[in-house]
C-alpha cells in the first residue's frame, strides 16, 4: 500500500529503494528518482481549487468559432476572443478570484515548494516526481495570471521584459526557480513529448488545465487524454492551404522532433482521430504557426457588461464547498440572461453542445516513465 505524503505535515521517512540518474542537474534541480518507491504526494487543496475553478469544455469538434456576439453597442468596441479556437480549451474562472483566493493559491504553491524540505524528491518514483513538477508549474502559472488579471492576452506575461515566466519566484530545495525553469527541467529529464501536454500556460492555445490534480497514478492517463484533446483540436493542428500548422507550444520540446515534419506528424498520428488523421496525411509540410494567446478565462479577460457570471456564491469560497462548474451547463445561461454579455453566452452555448457529444470510456493503463518511450513499463509489470 502506498504511503501518502501530506505537504502541510512534516513527516520523517526511511529513505526508500535504489535510485537512478537521468540528465545532469545543470539547473540545480534534482534528477534522481527511486524505482518502485511507494511514497506519494497528496494534493487535496489543489484538487479543491481545480474542482471549483476549472470549466472542462470537453473534446473539440474542430469547428471554427464564429464572431457573433463579440461586439458591444459600439462597433468600435470588440469583446471576447476573435480566434477560430475561441471555443476550445478548458477555462479558469479568473474573473471570480479575489485577494483571499490568490492568497490561497500562493499558500498551495508554498506548500509544494516545501515538499523537498520534508522528503527529498529523489525518494519519489519517476511518475510521482512528474506529477509534482506539473502541479507546481500549473499552480505557479495560475497564480501569475490571476495576479495580473484582467488581461486579454497572456503573451506579454510569457515573453519580453515583463515576463513572469522568467522570474525566479519559486524555491525548490533552496534552488531559485522560475516557471520556465520547471518546463526546461521536465523536458530535459523526461524523454517523451507526452510531458508537453501537462503544462498549463494560462492561454486558450495551450494544453488543458484539468479539473483535478496530477498524481503519480493518473499522470500518464491524463497526459494521454490531454494529448488526444490537443492534437484533435484546432489549437494543436489545423490544415491551411495544404500545409499543416501546428501549435507553437511544441517549441518547448523542440528537441523531441529533430526531423520536424516527419516527427511531428508521426507523433500526432498516435493520438489523431479519423478526421485529424485525414488532414495530417493531406498536409504537404508542417510549420509552427498556430497559437491563441487569449486568456483561458470564460470572460476572455473582459470586464464588459453585467455582474459576475458565477451564480453560486459558494463556488470559490476559499476553494471549498464542493461546487462544480458543470452547473453552468444547465441553468446558468438562463439565470444570467440579460446580465451575461453575449460573447460569454455564445461561448457557453458552444460548450453545451460539446457536452452532449462527450463520452468517457476505455481501460486505463498506469505506466511509469523510466528513460523514454522504449523503456516505459507498466507498473504491474515492474512490480
Amino acid at each position: 500500500m502506498k504511503k501518502p505524503f501530506l505537504a502541510r505535515i512534516a513527516l520523517v521517512f526511511v529513505l526508500a529503494c535504489s535510485s537512478s540518474l537521468d540528465a545532469a542537474a545543470s539547473d540545480g534541480l534534482p534528477t534522481e528518482y527511486s524505482l518502485g518507491s511507494q511514497y506519494t504526494i497528496k494534493y487535496d487543496d489543489w484538487d479543491l481549487l481545480l474542482s471549483s475553478a476549472v470549466l472542462d469544455v470537453g473534446l473539440s469538434d474542430r469547428r471554427r468559432a464564429g464572431r457573433s456576439g463579440l461586439r458591444g453597442s459600439s462597433t468600435k468596441i470588440k469583446h471576447g476572443n476573435y480566434s477560430v479556437t475561441a471555443n476550445e480549451g478548458n477555462r479558469v474562472l479568473f474573473d471570480e478570484f479575489r485577494q483571499p483566493h490568490r492568497d490561497n493559491i500562493l499558500a498551495i504553491r508554498q506548500d509544494l515548494e516545501a515538499v523537498p524540505d520534508f522528503m527529498p524528491l529523489e525518494n519519489f518514483s519517476k511518475n510521482e516526481q512528474l506529477a509534482y513538477w506539473l502541479n507546481l508549474h500549473n499552480v505557479a502559472v495560475m497564480l501569475a495570471v490571476a495576479s495580473e488579471y484582467p488581461v486579454k492576452k497572456v503573451k506579454g506575461l510569457h515573453t519580453g521584459r515583463k515576463s513572469v515566466w522568467d522570474k525566479k519566484t519559486i524555491s525548490v530545495g533552496g534552488v531559485p526557480t522560475s516557471i520556465r525553469d520547471i518546463e526546461e527541467h521536465v523536458v530535459a529529464n523526461w524523454n517523451d513529448p507526452l510531458v508537453l501536454y501537462g503544462f498549463f500556460m494560462g492561454t486558450v492555445g495551450g494544453p488543458n488545465i484539468r479539473d483535478h490534480a496530477f498524481t503519480g497514478d493518473n499522470v500518464v492517463k491524463l497526459l494521454r487524454d490531454n494529448a488526444t484533446r490537443f492534437v484533435n483540436s484546432l489549437r494543436g493542428f489545423k490544415l491551411w492551404s495544404g500545409h499543416g500548422r501546428v501549435s507553437d507550444h511544441y517549441q518547448i520540446g523542440a528537441h523531441y522532433f529533430p526531423n520536424f515534419d516527419e516527427d511531428i506528424k508521426a507523433h500526432m498520428l498516435v493520438f489523431a482521430n479519423a478526421d485529424t488523421e485525414r488532414d495530417l496525411h493531406k498536409a504537404g509540410s508542417f510549420r509552427i504557426k498556430n497559437y491563441d494567446w487569449g486568456i483561458a478565462d470564460i470572460k476572455s479577460g473582459d470586464t464588459y457588461g453585467g455582474g459576475s457570471f458565477n451564480t453560486s456564491s459558494a463556488a470559490l469560497a476559499h476553494f471549498l464547498g464542493g461546487h462544480s462548474v458543470t452547473a453552468f451547463n444547465t441553468g446558468a445561461l438562463d439565470k444570467g440572461r440579460g446580465a451575461t454579455p453575449m460573447h460569454i453566452r455564445t461561448f457557453m452555448q458552444a460548450v453545451q453542445e460539446r457536452y452532449k457529444r462527450r463520452a468517457r470510456n476505455g481501460i486505463v493503463t498506469v505506466e511509469e516513465f523510466i528513460s523514454g518511450e522504449s523503456a516505459r513499463v507498466s507498473k504491474k509489470e515492474k512490480e
